[in-house]
């Protein structure tokens, strides 16, 4: 039988006779006020019990009271307070003092003065600030303003002026009511019910909150659930909302439950003739096992008073997740199913899956498919989306022995296009260096890949196949370009003590079934042409390599490297077969090639200024001599590869010499650190890398001309001062093929890349502040990034958004946390060279695409519009030979940008846009305000795509929970033609 030990000092009780025993305690002063709001404050998810804050500092028990504490089979109460009165007749003790309190197991109550009866078990708590802690029940303290009655066996109570806070869901809510009862269920996990009348909830913790819901009645069940009814929501002391009830769920884990639906107050109330209710999220959650959970959704548009390009729609999605890490499995397989009221539909398959077999053995896949991306493209409102390519992959690699293998493939899907890029099987074979000796080192490797292009639509000679249909009637056929390109190659490099002997054997097979138009040139007379079509085009080349690498000297200077190879007379496989010749195999022959190259590295130190303590300025140059004998090329060869011989210039001796070399001009910072092994800070004021410059004296000897033979040259540019910074400038040297005599030297502009990010603090603009007398601490230095992120870039916007399921929907706008301004831009420019003579042109501009509706305005441009978001520059016909046709792109002239900024601490900002100077238009934008209103969050966006799809959005929140929000979406669909 269990008893109650009464521990109260040290004081007498007799047994059947009224005494009373007073005892003084020592007095301890506490901070009601602090002791509030920390209890309001606290995290509850901690699960370190020494962070708990201490209600009572209980004064040391001396060796009888800890005796009688432990002793078993009964449950202590523990006493304390200034004065104490107890009755031994009614067994009633009283306490009073500036902090009574009484605990028994982990519930503590603290007042200014408790009486408790010990055959009733019950407490009364009166006071200014009472409060009483019981962990078993819930995490957060119960705060009274006035008295609690609190019975320590049922653990009901009744309270006035209740404060708690709720905090198992991950945000705290604060509850206040006039009157409350709690009562506690033993039968359902020891959970509290609390019963409020006149009360508020809200997640402000400030003394006055911003905003919170007032009720007439409230129930919460610790751990469980809280319900209001009905609740008025006040913005300050301002009614703002009625709502019949509000729910919260505060159990923890996956359930499975109604997904809430997202919809604004427009699909209720429409403020226009013209707005198109739309809703979202409507749908129900599965949660299957501990391993598996489901979700299934509906997405609806309005298609009342439907438009061109926007009937209205259905959308169904399903998700499912899985995640087993006993098995290292983890993954989501989504579906979605779009039906437009037009007739038209799409179904978008979403599969990402990784799986780990051992540690050697990793397979890992993210699968994205649309059966109809004109759909896909049309109903998008994300710009990234409008252009971002569909892709999918699948990787198997696993290790055998010490060799590496690996298999895979991937897929592209062109929004707007029935073009699809494939690449499977995409197999290699690695293997490490193989050391039997110290001497000798072998490192083989295989890899084989086949590249498809299917269904292009662009870039095709002859845009319709012309049949006759089963009435005898003549038909034509959209012509659909599909090009295979194999290749395959083994390379076995050997390391014999300082000599280097590599072998490479290489095949490769291109085909495409386009009908193209070659003019044939005669092997020995070029005025001699001849065109032909051909159904199809194909080319085959096997080809082997061999060299062996001398041991360099003169390490310290010069580092003069010796090698000898045995290579092809002409640039193509050893072995070539195409369409000229029937798919005869015909060879060619091979020649020495003697090299010499040299890589010495220049420098030298200048000293510095200001906070440079020196600089430094290196140049290293890769100068190359190569000689080659004359070779031999026979006219089958010429033949299959459509070539006259008295133009071509590839058999020549080659005398030739190869310049390339690239510079850095670097700072050293001084330091003021001047510890042991602190390294001084370095940047690179300038580093600029040219690509290599080849000179053959033996090809100007013959030709009397020029003796350039690099036909584009390129410069990459970087540098500190301005984070972020990278430019690319090329040049097309020669018009015509280099490997012709009709080459002619003439540099051509082809095309410049630059990039830059800029910020508040960045270098240049911190300098600037500084001249004006203000420091520039570096608060957030993650804002000055050298490299750019996925995120600088328009597709990085939706790099990792799946197609289908639910969270294919359009995220809502990010504000970047950080304070101050950043700036993105991304500045493009590509042209080609203009072709000369003769030869077959296929134009490739949105206008010749759209030629065929020329005589519509409304449709030419409607057709202009959509085609003018489509990048691609045409389709290579599958062949190597010379004579194919040129297809034409017009030249892009883009700057696209990016800027982040805070109008104040609370207002931010950002503004993603794209101009083309080209077509003197502006292609996207995506602008975005957001306000921080301490407790909720308001954004306004609107968005720009390029297909002509606009959307605005009024967002505003609250923080503690989001789907309590009032929105604002209007969204426009540009009319699309096909």
């Amino acid at each position: 039988m269990r008893g109650v030990l009464v521990l109260v000092g040290l004081f007498s009780v007799v047994a059947h006779s009224p005494v009373l025993a007073q005892v003084k305690g020592v007095p301890t002063r506490v901070d009601t006020l602090r002791a509030r709001a920390d209890t309001t404050r606290r995290d509850s998810t901690k699960a370190d019990s020494s962070s708990v804050r201490e209600l009572v500092k209980w004064n040391e028990a001396d060796s009888v009271m800890q005796e009688l504490m432990k002793r078993a089979g009964y449950t202590p109460t523990r006493y304390q307070g200034n004065k104490a009165v107890f009755d031994a007749r009614t067994h009633t003790l009283q306490l009073e003092g500036s902090k009574a309190a009484v605990n028994r197991e982990q519930t503590v109550l603290v007042g200014d003065s408790i009486i408790y009866s010990d055959s009733t078990k019950l407490i009364v708590a009166r006071g200014d600030t009472v409060i009483l802690r019981d962990p078993q029940q819930q995490a957060a303290d119960v705060i009274a303003r006035g008295e609690m009655r609190y019975n320590l066996e049922l653990h009901k109570g009744l309270v006035t002026e209740i404060s708690t806070q709720i905090a198992e869901t991950g945000q705290n809510w604060l509850v206040h009511g006039r009157e409350a009862a709690f009562v506690s269920d033993t039968t359902r996990g020891r959970e509290t019910a609390f019963y409020v009348r006149s009360g508020t909830i809200t997640s402000c913790d400030d003394s006055i909150p911003d905003y919170h819901f007032r009720s007439n009645e409230i129930k919460m069940v610790t751990k469980h659930i809280m319900v209001a009814r009905p609740a008025i929501l006040y913005i300050g002391e301002v009614p703002v909302m009625w709502l019949p009830f509000i729910f919260q769920d505060m159990r923890s884990g996956r359930r499975s439950g109604i997904l809430t639906p997202r919809f604004g107050l427009s699909e209720i109330f429409r403020n226009s003739p013209s707005y198109r209710r739309h809703l979202e999220n409507l749908g129900y959650y599965f949660a299957i096992s501990d391993y598996l959970d489901a979700q299934f959704a509906l997405d609806w548009r309005s298609g009342s008073r439907p438009t061109e390009g926007d009937p209205g729609w259905t959308r169904l999605n399903a998700d499912m997740q899985y995640r087993w890490l006993d098995r290292f499995v983890t993954g989501r397989f989504a579906i979605s199913q779009l039906n437009q009221r037009d007739g038209s539909s799409n179904t978008a398959i979403n599969w990402t899956h990784s799986q780990d077999f051992s540690q050697e053995t990793h397979f890992r896949t993210n699968v994205n498919y649309v059966t109809n991306t004109f759909v896909q493209r049309n109903t998008s409102f994300n710009p990234a989306s409008v252009l971002a390519t569909i892709s999918s992959s699948a990787n198997y690699d696993t290790k055998i022995g010490p060799a590496s293998l690996a298999l895979g493939g991937s897929m592209s899907q062109h929004p707007g296009r029935s073009e699809v890029e494939r690449t499977f099987p995409n197999f290699s074979i690695t293997v490490p260096t193989l050391s039997p000796v110290s001497w000798l080192d072998w490192t083989p490797q295989f890899n084989f890949t086949t590249n498809e292009t299917l269904n292009a639509d662009q870039g095709a000679e002859f845009a319709y196949r012309y049949t006759t249909n089963a009435f005898g009637q003549p038909d034509s056929v959209k012509n659909k370009v599909n090009v295979r390109d194999t290749h395959s190659g083994f390379s076995t490099p050997v390391r014999i003590g300082g000599f280097t002997w590599s072998n490479s054997f290489t095949l490769s097979d291109r085909e495409g079934n386009s009908p193209t138009t070659i003019p044939i040139h005669d092997v020995h007379d070029s005025s001699i042409v001849t065109p032909r079509v051909f159904a199809k085009t194909f080319s085959s080349e096997l080809d082997w390599q061999t060299g062996i690498t001398l041991p360099s000297f003169l390490q310290s200077s010069l580092k003069l490297t010796p090698s000898v190879s045995f290579s092809n007379v002409d640039g193509h496989g050893f072995w070539l077969r195409t369409e000229q010749n029937g798919g005869t195999w015909v060879h060619q022959s091979k020649r020495p090639i003697f090299s010499l190259s040299a890589t010495p590295t220049l420098f030298s130190l200048f000293p510095g200024f200001g906070p440079v303590s020196r600089f430094r300025h290196s140049i290293t140059p890769i100068l190359t001599y190569n000689y080659a004998p004359t070779g031999d090329i026979s006219d089958e060869y010429l033949r299959a590869l459509n070539i006259s011989r008295p133009s071509y210039l590839g058999a020549l001796a080659q005398n030739r010499i190869t310049l390339g070399f690239s510079h850095v001009l670097e700072a050293k910072l001084s330091s003021s650190d001047t510890t042991n092994g602190a390294e001084p800070q370095k940047i690179k004021i300038l580093s600029m890398n040219f690509t290599p410059l080849s000179y053959d004296f033996e090809r100007a000897r013959k030709t009397h001309q020029s003796g350039w033979v690099t036909d584009a040259i390129s410069t990459d540019i970087l540098t500190d001062l301005l984070p972020g910074f990278r430019s690319n400038i090329r040049y097309s040297l020669y018009q015509g093929d280099v490997l012709s005599d009709t080459a002619k030297f003439k540099p051509f502009f082809e095309g410049l890349d630059a990039g830059v990010t800029l910020n508040s603090q960045s270098g240049i603009f911190g300098a600037i502040t500084r001249v004006f007398g203000r420091a520039v601490p570096q608060r957030n230095p993650q804002i000055e990034r050298l490299e750019p992120s996925s995120d600088d870039a328009l597709a990085g916007a939706v790099a990792g958004t799946p197609v289908a399921g639910i969270q294919a929907r359009n995220r809502q706008y990010s504000i970047p946390p950080s304070q101050g301004w950043s700036a993105t831009l991304q500045y493009t420019y590509s042209r080609q060279r203009p072709p000369t003579g003769n030869g077959i042109i296929i134009e490739n501009s949105p206008e010749a695409r759209c030629a065929g509706v020329e005589s519509n305005v409304i449709l030419f441009e409607d057709c202009v519009q959509r085609e003018s978001a489509i990048v691609n520059g045409g389709l290579q016909p599958g062949t190597v030979t010379g004579g194919t046709p040129f297809i034409r792109v017009p030249p892009r002239d883009n700057l696209q940008s990016s800027m982040n900024f805070h109008l104040t601490p609370s207002w931010a900002g950002t503004w993603t846009t794209n101009y083309d100077f080209a077509a003197h238009k502006f292609g996207s934008h995506t602008v975005a305000l957001q306000r921080e209103l301490h407790d909720w969050k308001a954004i306004f966006g609107f968005t720009q795509a390029p297909n002509g799809n606009f959307a605005f959005n009024f967002f505003i929140a609250l923080n503690a929970e989001p789907d309590l929000k009032f929105n604002y979406d209007k969204s426009t669909y540009r009319p699309v033609t096909r």
